[in-house]
């Protein structure tokens, strides 16, 4: 039982460094705004589904992206071709996971407005 505890304290020990970090505070601030936009709109129970999953989908997307950002950092501490590349696709996964997100959200949006 006790190894289980311990999986769970590195866990939100990760969530605690996340946190901490701009980009996935913003994230998870654009996140928070989105929760209560749907409040005041009265999102339906599939609605909150698709929401709820586009902002997990970018908020990991964003710490796993932070991950392997600082992975390369700290392997590589001169700024190479390669370094950038891995960096910038990782950016990219993110960047589209954020337009899927958006794209849901319109479509959700555009519904309640008409």
């Amino acid at each position: 039982m006790k190894w289980f505890k311990g999986r769970f304290k590195y866990a939100f020990s990760g969530l605690r460094y996340a946190i901490c970090d701009k980009s996935i505070a913003l994230q998870m601030l654009f996140g928070l705004l989105v929760i209560l936009f749907g409040l005041l709109l009265g999102f339906t129970v599939q609605e909150w589904f698709w929401i709820l999953l586009c902002i997990v989908l970018v908020v990991v997307g964003e710490i796993i992206n932070s991950c392997i950002e600082q992975l390369v950092d700290y392997i590589s501490l001169e700024h190479t071709k390669q370094a950038k590349q891995i960096k910038d696709m990782a950016a990219g996964a993110v960047f589209l996971l954020s337009l899927f997100s958006a794209f849901i959200g319109f479509v959700i949006l555009i519904q309640k407005i008409i």
